[in-house]
């Protein structure tokens, strides 16, 4: 892996991170959820917060598939 890669690396944990910390306040949270983008938000209602945890966590999957892809291993 060359230092380039390493970056991009860097960059899709910390997006993992993100992702995972996003996961664990919405399962903690019976509020409902906001989705910003810069200065623009919506609120969702909370019956809506399991399809955008599916949503995070099937691009959770892609940015490990990208990882692998990239030769980082989980162990």
């Amino acid at each position: 892996m060359n230092f380039t890669e390493l970056q991009k690396a860097n960059v899709l944990v910390k997006e993992i991170k993100e992702i995972d910390f996003h996961l664990k306040m919405t399962e903690r949270s019976p509020s409902s959820i906001r989705i910003g983008v810069n200065s623009h938000v919506i609120f969702l209602n909370n019956k809506y917060k399991q399809k955008v945890d599916d949503a995070l966590k099937r691009i959770k999957n892609d940015i490990i598939e990208e990882l692998k892809e990239l030769g980082v291993t989980e162990v």
